[in-house]
């Protein structure tokens, strides 16, 4: 038996009832096909929803302009001018969690879509444009805020 005589064979609800159930499994948690972006839970005392302590070892791409890192989702680097930055890793031309930090751009390895560093697109891929991030420095504490 081929598929399709299945198909004909279940009904056409038994048919819709797997197939829906398969679909289901393409969405996150709130039911979204392509969530806009990853959801993001910020302190409720400092609204940082990511710290960096610059002075571990974990975080030593960042002390050269032009290294980055991948934390919760998100993208955190240092840009050629010595600020910090930081971006979805999201792309928004296809929701894939793809985007690095190369050539003091966003860049997404999927695509090649590519975003400056206000998230504003830089080819025809990247014309949705990017969710970037606030950044601040106390101490060797970086701080990522929307």
């Amino acid at each position: 038996m081929n598929r399709k005589e299945f198909l004909k064979s279940i009904g056409a609800g038994a048919a819709f009832a797997i197939t829906f159930s398969c679909l289901g499994g393409c969405t996150n948690d709130n039911g979204d096909m392509f969530p806009d972006d990853i959801a993001l839970n910020p302190d409720p005392v400092t609204g940082a929803f990511l710290t960096i302590d610059l002075s571990a070892a974990s975080s030593s791409a960042l002390k050269n302009n032009g290294g980055y890192l991948i934390k919760n989702n998100i993208v955190v680097a240092k840009d050629l001018s010595d600020n910090y930055v930081a971006a979805t890793v999201r792309c928004s031309h296809e929701p894939r969690d793809k985007i690095i930090f190369r050539n003091n751009e966003y860049y997404c390895t999927e695509h090649s879509a590519r975003f400056n560093l206000a998230g504003s697109g830089l080819n025809s891929k990247g014309s949705n444009n990017l969710t970037t991030y606030n950044t601040s420095l106390d101490g060797n504490i970086l701080s990522i805020t929307a």
